[in-house]
């Protein structure tokens, strides 16, 4: 890819036409994106449909949360392969107060193990 999105000159829509013409371009959005066009920026509005918006979103976050994790992996690899990495209690990262309050929580727990496991 270089980094631009293709598309035909059919879905490009001046701003005015997209605002006195919205359920059209609503209904051609259903379809496939539809661009507006301000006379001097260009392109600076798409709409599509719901669906498409919410698929996008979803890609979006699950394409994020693999970046997360290849990052926390390589991070994790890197520290394994370090002879002069030392260990640090959780403890210690996040304060024992606030280790302390975790700790109550999660013996506050309504839930037993035996009930959540069943």
């Amino acid at each position: 890819m270089d980094d631009k999105l293709v598309f035909g000159r059919g879905q490009v829509l001046t701003s005015t036409q997209a605002s006195k013409n919205f359920g059209e371009a609503r209904r051609r959005a259903r379809k496939e994106p539809q661009f507006v066009s301000d006379r001097n920026d260009g392109i600076d509005t798409v709409i599509v449909s719901f669906d498409e918006f919410e698929a996008m979103a979803v890609e979006l976050e699950r394409l994020r949360e693999e970046r997360l994790y290849a990052t926390a992996a390589a991070r994790l690899a890197r520290g394994d392969a370090d002879p002069n990495r030392a260990g640090r209690l959780f403890a210690d990262v996040v304060g024992r107060d606030a280790f302390d309050a975790m700790v109550a929580a999660e013996a506050a727990d309504p839930v037993s193990d035996a009930e959540l496991f069943e």
